[in-house]
């Protein structure tokens, strides 16, 4: 998997099953973290706090959230893709095209 920008959105697709389906933001990547392989800090992007977080110290259970940040793995996170990237400028209409096409 690629390694996330900070600022990236991402949609948290496994993990704390109150979270999964909330957009959050990379805040930093931190790498291999206490225990983890690939690790990133993110934030909830409503800056809420988030509803669940893995029990500090008893591993397999879950808190209420009382912080809008968190440390997770890289394949809980699936980053929202702008619906242009991949796209060549030829096959993108900007605002602009549509008016003269609406002119013409």
């Amino acid at each position: 998997m690629s390694d996330l920008k900070p600022g990236t959105l991402c949609v948290i697709i496994a993990g704390c099953p109150e979270n999964i389906g909330l957009i959050v933001e990379v805040v930093a990547h931190l790498g291999r973290h206490a225990g983890r392989e690939d690790a990133y800090i993110v934030q909830a992007a409503s800056g809420r706090v988030l509803p669940q977080l893995h029990h500090p110290d008893k591993p397999g259970s879950f808190i209420r959230g009382d912080s809008a940040e968190c440390i997770t793995d890289r394949h809980k996170l699936r980053p929202l893709v702008d619906p242009k990237d991949g796209l060549d400028d030829e096959d993108t209409a900007t605002d602009k095209d549509r008016e003269l096409v609406k002119l013409e």
